[in-house]
């Protein structure tokens, strides 16, 4: 988040995902979905299309607007360049929100966050390779019955509507729980998860993108004739725990095996 100094008042502007809710950008992507297609080529294409100047002067007052705390008019009072790089100006101020048009290029690895002093977790199965093979094998469970339809529709309607953060949105609420997995809470988290931070959001669909694919990989490696070391590796430290499991002793006084999280990651 800048802070900023116009017109002799003190204005701010957000310059990051983690300053932007999931219903803001949301929203901004809507209003991305009513310009005219030239422009939405323009903008979302790089396309070597001639715009006019006052079109997207205005675009760019507006999709200012959208993330600071700038009036129109206010804005419009700014010089279009700056004298020197760092300048205010328009073309300065969009420059440190245009990234907002597309995903974040990095993400951060999201096994837990915290919003409105409530902790949220991935979901139990997930964080287990006994827990995920439970998964892939019942096709009813509805987190993996969905992850692979919302995850094209994010895809697919990235560049239109929403941009597909609806669809991200559902699919944080069914991933993520702060212990209640029922279908009313899940909801309730997909209401209450449209205010939380768009890098939350999207790092959530990429980490949970990123554990699919580990565990695909996983599973069709593991059952190779002669799997490769670190499977084998990762596969006998996972007999390990199921073996302790069923003993007194590991269910009495559980080891690190047992508390052991995310191993996947570590293949």
């Amino acid at each position: 988040m800048l802070s900023l100094k116009a017109n002799g008042n003190k204005k701010t502007l957000k310059d990051e995902f983690v300053d932007v809710k999931l219903n803001e950008l949301a929203s901004a992507y809507e209003y991305i979905n009513g310009l005219s297609p030239e422009l939405k080529r323009y903008l979302l294409d790089n396309s070597d299309d001639k715009i006019d100047a006052d079109l997207l002067f205005e675009y760019k007052i507006h999709w200012i607007s959208l993330f600071s705390d700038f009036t129109k008019e206010e804005l419009r009072l700014i010089p279009i360049e700056g004298t020197d790089a760092t300048s205010l100006s328009v073309n300065w101020l969009y420059e440190h929100c245009e990234q907002f048009l597309k995903q974040p290029e990095t993400y951060v690895t999201l096994k837990e966050f915290k919003h409105k002093s409530k902790d949220y977790h991935l979901i139990k199965p997930l964080q287990t390779i006994s827990g995920a093979e439970m998964l892939f094998g019942n096709a009813n469970y509805r987190q993996f019955m969905l992850s692979s339809q919302l995850a094209s529709m994010i895809e697919r309607n990235k560049k239109k509507g929403d941009g597909g953060i609806g669809s991200l949105i559902q699919l944080f609420a069914l991933l993520y729980s702060d212990g209640d997995d029922s279908s009313e809470d899940v909801v309730r988290r997909s209401k209450i998860f449209s205010e939380v931070n768009a890098l939350y959001g999207w790092s959530a669909y990429f980490f949970f993108v990123e554990l699919v694919e580990r565990y695909k990989d996983y599973f069709h490696l593991s059952t190779t004739k002669n799997p490769p070391a670190r499977v084998q590796r990762v596969l006998a430290i996972q007999q390990l725990k199921a073996l302790l499991s069923r003993t007194i002793f590991g269910k009495l006084l559980p080891s690190k095996w047992l508390k052991q999280e995310f191993l996947i990651l570590q293949m």
